[in-house]
């Protein structure tokens, strides 16, 4: 179905972040990661630099992270337009 609402935010203003990126702080582990990714239910997935522990806080850990949600919807054959070998 078509979107109800959308959502835009302007991180690199919002003076509560500053453009700001995750961080494993002092104490956390890759498990606390594991915890932000689990779905929720069959239709909630979340995706993000925070939620892929072995590249936190990257760009390509945000973009694994879109892979892995994007398989367990189903997608099998992944395309990244310009990138070769993903």
């Amino acid at each position: 179905p078509d979107p109800v609402a959308t959502f835009v935010t302007r991180w690199t203003t919002d003076p509560h972040t500053l453009g700001s990126y995750s961080y494993v702080p002092v104490g956390s582990s890759p498990d606390d990661c594991e915890t932000l990714a689990a779905p929720v239910g069959e239709r909630l997935l979340f995706a993000g630099e925070a939620t892929q522990f072995a590249f936190i806080g990257t760009v390509h850990g945000a973009m694994l992270s879109g892979i892995r949600e994007a398989e367990r919807l189903g997608v099998r054959k992944i395309e990244t337009p310009g990138l070769r070998g993903w």
